[in-house]
């Protein structure tokens, strides 16, 4: 958690190195991670600050880091009148509490300027006192060799005997380097060789010393938590990588082995190391530098409040924005709230996973009869898997990143190691390492040839080589801990899939379980297009092998035992929603079923109501088609789909709140009835995880619009790819880029995401709601603190509000 800012106190506390090590941890604690290229999935950027209200988080990033993630104040006012109204800026002003006006607010965006205090980092003061011919500023130096490092260590663990290995031997890598490094006096002009071989080769030791050298010049804890927060956002998209890895043992219950501290620690020793030479070799020089560093310290609280005062105006127009959006959904909720389940038994079934990309595809599956029910469901389908090609080592997990996997799916037919590395996969590995690329492509060039030539023809697109082994027919197998799953440890497992997707005693006579994936070409972020939910991947392997298993006899007769029959007519399909083209495919799908045509027809229609988002799109449904098709397989192609864009709003009820509404793809649907979840497990489970991963989507696209040089990861024309998988540069160094690229939020004349905080719409009592919150801290730290919004719809159609003191308030929706 940041600092609060309380007044300056006039006497601090005398500091000590457990005091500096807190700080150091709170800092390390506070970087959300960034999963890699291969596993994409949206994150929350602020997920670890989550117990502070938003607007101090946004305040005290902005003095830390230089960015504020709010929009400049000529987007605000070319919302004004339209769609924000002076009557939506007064229920802003009325809402917050605050003691501003309408004419305050335009005031004070009309004549804002924009320089909010911050605090700047040692590097950054260096370069101050610098003259121009003195090399390489020490900014770019340090970003610059800590980047190169971190990117090589990582490609190359066996070089570093790094393969599961944690901070420490970072660190102790990065210092054996670093004393070797001739080249920063080349770019910098500076000797510093002996500087880093003199500090200490363990982290402790490290820090004990840093703490000694700073604690005088950062005054007290506040000064101490700045100044570590800071050092962590010069270099943040590294510091969430190393953040992921340690998510990942947490997840795996692993020891700690704190990486993040690693990458702490080595740019601590880089500050420690440049200070302690200005003051041996720049006396006059440092006694600026330092006083202007304990100024900081003394001021930092100080400005953080300072910060929160100069963006009060724009959190009322933020909120306004949000307003204008909400208001409309909620009125036309509200009018569907007393509307009765399907009039007629479905023929059809079909479940897709949440994704703002499925509900206008739903829209168009339901127009082609009311004989169609359609369902949302979060995209693994409840499945807790991980795929492993048989006989591979590799395991890829196919579920929400919050989540560890407890089973493993593999074919049940072979699929040599041997075969792999002979396939698309092997070269593409051997491509990345450049010591070798030179000789792979001389060695197989007409090979490569002949795929250059096919992407240039439009031929085909390109695939994760992983999937293409998941598209076969084959049966799979389960297992925990290598052991097979029995028939009653599948039963329990499909028993409660049925169970949370409300259908398990009305089940129709075909079900077909879609999940999706995007199709683009050149993409590294491609897998940030495929389902979220199952961990940045497609969602094949997951309605694969459920189907298998609810067709299952065997696990049919065991689940009746559960009380879960599922009658002898009905059938499970495994099927894809390709959100690139809008392709319907179902596996095995019988060749004559009157539902075959309402797919097709469905295609269309949404082939064609997604036509607006891009230009000059053709009208014949034929040559729309070929349109989309196109886009999919072009490698110059930046934008082939707008991915998740504009999302704006979760919606947890039944489908008859929404299904005659058009919501333009800007929300994510959960279906839910709870009179069919006497106990209320049900909604736990839908908002303690669907919602939080609607969460990370929301404010990780909100982040990319509003705050891209941090949390985005810039022009897409100028990524180098790291790592194999780990991430993207912009241009061959700098920061590790993360987040969402320019160009998938931008079309070249506006932005196509419009940043406003999830709205969640939930069908259920309030009572039941508040209970649930009220054992689940983090969900409930969400909603007390800013970073999404909680409505009710009563049975009468009435919406309400929750306040962040935990109150709920009736909203007119009338108008």
């Amino acid at each position: 958690m940041i600092a609060k800012t309380p007044n300056v106190s006039a006497h601090p506390e005398p500091l000590n190195v457990s005091d500096f090590r807190d700080a150091t941890q709170q800092a390390v604690a506070a970087i959300a991670p960034s999963w890699p290229l291969d596993q994409m999935i949206a994150v929350n950027p602020w997920w670890p600050q989550r117990f502070t209200p938003i607007e101090q988080v946004f305040a005290e990033q902005a003095v830390l880091s230089g960015h504020c993630p709010l929009m400049p104040s000529a987007y605000y006012l070319s919302h004004w009148q339209s769609p924000i109204s002076e009557a939506h800026l007064a229920e802003a002003i009325s809402t917050s509490g605050s003691a501003l006006t309408v004419s305050d607010c335009l005031r004070a965006l009309r004549s804002h300027s924009s320089d909010l205090p911050r605090w700047k980092p040692l590097a950054e003061l260096c370069d101050r006192t610098r003259e121009a011919q003195e090399g390489l500023s020490w900014q770019q130096e340090i970003q610059q060799q800590v980047s190169q490092f971190l990117a090589l260590y990582h490609q190359y663990p066996q070089r570093f005997d790094a393969q599961g290995q944690g901070g420490e031997h970072l660190y102790q890598c990065w210092l054996d380097v670093v004393s070797q490094d001739k080249g920063i006096k080349t770019l910098t002009g500076v000797d510093l060789l002996a500087d880093f071989a003199a500090l200490p080769t363990q982290m402790d030791a490290l820090i004990a010393e840093a703490a000694a050298f700073w604690q005088p010049i950062l005054h007290d804890q506040d000064g101490n938590l700045a100044y570590c927060h800071a050092l962590m956002h010069g270099l943040s998209g590294w510091a969430s990588w190393q953040a992921w890895l340690d998510w990942q043992q947490q997840l795996s219950d692993s020891e700690q082995q704190e990486h993040g501290m690693g990458l702490f620690a080595i740019l601590l020793a880089w500050d420690t190391v440049l200070a302690r030479w200005l003051a041996k070799h720049r006396e006059t020089a440092w006694t600026s530098i330092r006083q202007s560093m304990h100024h900081q310290a003394v001021n930092v609280r100080h400005w953080y409040h300072q910060a929160q005062q100069q963006l009060a105006p724009f959190w009322i127009w933020q909120q306004a924005l949000e307003i204008s959006q909400q208001r409309p959904w909620a009125h036309a909720l509200s009018t569907q709230a007393s509307v009765d389940t399907l009039a007629t038994s479905p023929t059809l079934q079909a479940v897709f996973c949440i994704d703002v990309r499925s509900e206008p595809m739903r829209r168009a599956l339901e127009a082609q009869s009311d004989r169609v029910q359609t369902l949302g469901f979060a995209g693994f389908f409840g499945l807790p898997i991980a795929y492993q090609p048989t006989d591979s080592h590799i395991h890829r997990p196919q579920l929400p990143g919050l989540l560890a996997p407890a089973v493993t799916a593999s074919q049940t037919h072979a699929t040599p190691e041997r075969w792999l590395r002979m396939t698309k996969l092997g070269w593409q590995r051997s491509l990345d390492a450049p010591a070798a690329n030179l000789g792979m492509v001389e060695a197989g060039g007409m090979l490569k040839l002949v795929s250059l030539l096919k992407r240039a023809l439009r031929i085909s697109g390109t695939e994760n080589p992983l999937n293409r082994l998941s598209h076969t027919d084959s049966d799979w197998a389960l297992t925990r801990d290598n052991t097979p799953l029995s028939a009653a440890e599948k039963a329990e497992l499909g028993a409660g899939i049925l169970r949370a997707m409300g259908i398990a005693d009305q089940l129709a006579d075909a079900v077909l379980l879609v999940g999706h994936g995007s199709e683009t070409c050149n993409n590294p972020h491609a897998a940030g297009l495929d389902c979220g939910a199952c961990g940045g991947q497609t969602g094949e392997v997951n309605v694969r092998v459920l189907a298998q298993l609810l067709n299952d006899a065997d696990v049919r007769d065991a689940m009746a035992q559960q009380g879960v029959t599922i009658p002898a007519s009905t059938r499970f399909y495994a099927a894809m929603h390709n959100t690139t083209t809008d392709a319907l495919d179902v596996f095995h799908a019988p060749e004559h079923a009157e539902w075959q045509t309402w797919l097709a027809s469905a295609s269309e229609q949404a082939r064609a109501t997604r036509a607006n988002q891009f230009d000059q799109t053709p009208t014949q449904p034929s040559k729309l088609k070929r349109f989309f098709a196109t886009r999919a397989k072009d490698w110059a192609q930046m934008r082939p789909e707008w991915g998740l864009c504009d999302n704006a709003a979760l919606i947890v009820g039944p489908r008859t709140l929404s299904r005659q509404i058009n919501l333009q793809g800007r929300s994510f649907l959960h279906d839910y009835d709870m009179h069919k979840d006497r106990d209320f497990s049900q909604l736990e489970t839908i908002l303690t995880a669907p919602m939080v991963v609607t969460n990370w989507i929301n404010l990780q696209y909100f982040a990319s619009v509003t705050a891209p040089e941090k949390f985005g990861s810039g022009n897409k024309l100028l990524h180098n790819i790291v790592g194999g998988h780990i991430g993207v540069f912009e241009g061959n160094g700098g920061d590790l880029r993360i987040g969402l690229s320019h160009q998938s939020v931008h079309d070249g004349r506006r932005y196509r995401h419009q940043p406003v905080r999830l709205s969640v719409f939930i069908a259920a009592p309030r009572e039941a709601i508040d209970s649930i919150l009220a054992r689940h801290d983090d969900i409930a730290a969400l909603a007390n603190h800013g970073w999404l919004y909680l409505m009710q719809i009563d049975a009468q159609g009435a919406v309400w509000q929750r306040d962040r003191s935990g109150q709920w308030y009736h909203l007119n929706v009338a108008t």
